[in-house]
Protein backbone atom coordinates (compact mmCIF):
# COMPACT_ATOMS: atom_id res chain seq x y z
CA UNK A 1 0.00 0.00 0.00
CA UNK A 2 1.04 3.51 -0.83
CA UNK A 3 1.44 6.41 1.65
CA UNK A 4 1.03 9.49 0.67
CA UNK A 5 1.76 13.08 2.85
CA UNK A 6 -1.60 15.00 2.42
CA UNK A 7 -0.60 18.78 2.75
CA UNK A 8 -1.05 22.63 1.96
CA UNK A 9 0.74 23.33 -1.56
CA UNK A 10 2.85 25.93 -1.69
CA UNK A 11 4.34 28.30 -4.65
CA UNK A 12 7.06 25.32 -4.90
CA UNK A 13 4.83 22.93 -5.68
CA UNK A 14 3.75 25.16 -8.92
CA UNK A 15 5.46 22.46 -11.42
CA UNK A 16 4.27 19.63 -9.85
CA UNK A 17 0.63 20.31 -9.36
CA UNK A 18 0.73 21.51 -13.22
CA UNK A 19 2.14 18.29 -14.07
CA UNK A 20 -0.92 16.11 -12.53
CA UNK A 21 -3.64 18.81 -14.29
CA UNK A 22 -1.36 18.43 -17.60
CA UNK A 23 -1.51 14.85 -17.04
CA UNK A 24 -5.25 14.79 -16.39
CA UNK A 25 -6.18 17.78 -19.30
CA UNK A 26 -4.14 14.69 -21.38
CA UNK A 27 -5.73 11.82 -20.43
CA UNK A 28 -9.34 12.52 -19.73
CA UNK A 29 -11.07 11.28 -22.36
CA UNK A 30 -14.28 12.98 -23.54
CA UNK A 31 -11.78 16.23 -23.39
CA UNK A 32 -14.76 18.54 -22.23
CA UNK A 33 -15.24 16.75 -18.81
CA UNK A 34 -11.63 18.52 -17.64
CA UNK A 35 -10.89 21.86 -18.58
CA UNK A 36 -7.39 22.61 -17.20
CA UNK A 37 -6.22 25.90 -15.68
CA UNK A 38 -3.28 28.21 -16.69
CA UNK A 39 -0.13 28.66 -14.27
CA UNK A 40 -0.98 32.05 -13.29
CA UNK A 41 -4.40 30.76 -12.10
CA UNK A 42 -2.78 28.04 -10.58
CA UNK A 43 0.08 30.25 -8.64
CA UNK A 44 -2.73 32.58 -7.74
CA UNK A 45 -3.85 29.72 -5.12
CA UNK A 46 -0.60 28.61 -4.72
CA UNK A 47 0.09 31.53 -2.21
CA UNK A 48 -3.06 31.63 -1.03
CA UNK A 49 -4.25 34.94 -3.26
CA UNK A 50 -7.64 33.39 -4.52
CA UNK A 51 -7.71 30.50 -2.23
CA UNK A 52 -5.44 27.16 -1.89
CA UNK A 53 -3.80 24.14 -3.37
CA UNK A 54 -3.86 20.63 -1.23
CA UNK A 55 -1.63 18.30 -2.29
CA UNK A 56 -1.05 14.18 -2.12
CA UNK A 57 2.46 13.60 -1.93
CA UNK A 58 3.69 10.13 -2.31
CA UNK A 59 6.97 8.51 -0.81
CA UNK A 60 9.12 9.45 -3.28
CA UNK A 61 8.67 13.44 -3.00
CA UNK A 62 6.30 13.37 -6.41
CA UNK A 63 3.03 15.10 -6.14
CA UNK A 64 0.47 12.39 -6.94
CA UNK A 65 -2.84 14.48 -6.93
CA UNK A 66 -3.88 18.21 -5.99
CA UNK A 67 -7.23 19.34 -4.71
CA UNK A 68 -7.66 23.69 -5.36
CA UNK A 69 -9.66 25.92 -3.75
CA UNK A 70 -11.29 28.72 -5.02
CA UNK A 71 -12.83 31.97 -3.34
CA UNK A 72 -14.53 33.64 -5.75
CA UNK A 73 -15.78 36.73 -3.40
CA UNK A 74 -18.37 39.10 -5.22
CA UNK A 75 -17.34 37.83 -8.74
CA UNK A 76 -19.66 37.13 -11.63
CA UNK A 77 -18.16 33.90 -11.67
CA UNK A 78 -19.33 33.10 -8.27
CA UNK A 79 -21.66 29.66 -8.89
CA UNK A 80 -23.53 30.72 -5.58
CA UNK A 81 -25.17 33.76 -8.15
CA UNK A 82 -26.39 30.82 -10.25
CA UNK A 83 -28.42 29.59 -6.86
CA UNK A 84 -29.91 33.03 -6.55
CA UNK A 85 -27.46 33.26 -3.11
CA UNK A 86 -28.19 37.06 -1.62
CA UNK A 87 -25.51 38.98 -2.29
CA UNK A 88 -24.58 38.55 1.89
CA UNK A 89 -23.76 34.84 0.98
CA UNK A 90 -21.97 35.65 -1.74
CA UNK A 91 -18.54 36.04 -0.09
CA UNK A 92 -19.30 32.50 2.36
CA UNK A 93 -19.53 30.66 -1.02
CA UNK A 94 -15.70 28.60 -1.78
CA UNK A 95 -15.78 26.66 -4.99
CA UNK A 96 -14.25 23.11 -5.01
CA UNK A 97 -12.29 24.26 -8.16
CA UNK A 98 -10.06 21.69 -9.46
CA UNK A 99 -9.15 18.02 -8.47
CA UNK A 100 -6.56 15.29 -10.35
CA UNK A 101 -4.92 12.34 -9.43
CA UNK A 102 -2.13 10.90 -11.61
CA UNK A 103 -3.54 7.51 -12.88
CA UNK A 104 -0.57 5.47 -11.24
CA UNK A 105 -1.51 6.79 -8.02
CA UNK A 106 -5.74 6.36 -8.71
CA UNK A 107 -7.65 3.64 -6.13
CA UNK A 108 -5.88 4.98 -3.02
CA UNK A 109 -9.00 7.56 -2.76
CA UNK A 110 -6.74 10.24 -2.95
CA UNK A 111 -9.64 12.76 -3.89
CA UNK A 112 -11.68 12.17 -1.67
CA UNK A 113 -9.19 12.42 1.01
CA UNK A 114 -8.21 15.75 -0.04
CA UNK A 115 -11.66 17.15 -0.61
CA UNK A 116 -12.53 16.43 2.99
CA UNK A 117 -9.43 18.07 4.24
CA UNK A 118 -10.27 20.55 1.36
CA UNK A 119 -13.67 21.37 2.93
CA UNK A 120 -11.89 21.00 6.82
CA UNK A 121 -9.62 24.12 5.85
CA UNK A 122 -12.52 25.95 4.19
CA UNK A 123 -15.07 25.97 6.94
CA UNK A 124 -11.73 27.13 9.33
CA UNK A 125 -11.70 30.08 7.18
CA UNK A 126 -15.46 30.92 7.44
CA UNK A 127 -16.68 29.42 4.55
CA UNK A 128 -20.08 27.93 4.42
CA UNK A 129 -21.34 26.90 0.86
CA UNK A 130 -18.99 24.56 -1.04
CA UNK A 131 -19.47 24.56 -4.88
CA UNK A 132 -18.60 22.79 -7.76
CA UNK A 133 -19.22 21.79 -10.83
CA UNK A 134 -18.73 18.37 -12.74
CA UNK A 135 -20.06 17.54 -16.26
CA UNK A 136 -23.32 15.63 -16.64
CA UNK A 137 -21.34 12.74 -18.15
CA UNK A 138 -18.61 12.03 -15.69
CA UNK A 139 -19.84 9.49 -13.61
CA UNK A 140 -16.82 9.13 -11.43
CA UNK A 141 -16.17 12.93 -10.63
CA UNK A 142 -20.30 13.20 -10.28
CA UNK A 143 -20.12 10.13 -8.09
CA UNK A 144 -16.85 10.87 -5.94
CA UNK A 145 -19.04 14.50 -4.99
CA UNK A 146 -22.26 13.06 -4.17
CA UNK A 147 -20.47 10.39 -1.83
CA UNK A 148 -19.04 13.24 -0.35
CA UNK A 149 -22.38 14.97 0.60
CA UNK A 150 -22.77 17.04 -2.42
CA UNK A 151 -26.06 17.53 -4.31
CA UNK A 152 -26.79 18.43 -7.76
CA UNK A 153 -28.68 21.95 -7.63
CA UNK A 154 -28.88 23.34 -11.03
CA UNK A 155 -27.49 22.68 -14.71
CA UNK A 156 -25.85 25.22 -17.09
CA UNK A 157 -23.39 25.99 -19.66
CA UNK A 158 -19.94 27.34 -18.11
CA UNK A 159 -16.31 27.10 -20.08
CA UNK A 160 -17.41 28.21 -23.07
CA UNK A 161 -20.51 26.52 -23.54
CA UNK A 162 -20.14 22.86 -21.90
CA UNK A 163 -22.78 21.56 -19.58
CA UNK A 164 -22.13 21.11 -16.17
CA UNK A 165 -23.98 20.00 -13.16
CA UNK A 166 -23.56 22.55 -10.23
CA UNK A 167 -23.48 20.78 -6.88
CA UNK A 168 -23.74 22.40 -3.27
CA UNK A 169 -22.45 21.60 0.23
CA UNK A 170 -23.75 23.26 2.81
CA UNK A 171 -21.30 23.29 6.30
CA UNK A 172 -23.11 23.68 9.59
Amino acid sequence: MEHFILREAGPGDLEGVMNVMEAAARLTRPKEWFVPDDADYVAAHLDMRQGFVLAAEAEEGRIAAFFMVHFPGLAENNLGRALSFPEQELLRCAHMDSAAVLPEYRGFGLQRRLCRMAEQHAGEKGFRHLLCTVHPDNRFSLQNMQQSGYEIRTTLLKYGGLPRHILLKELP
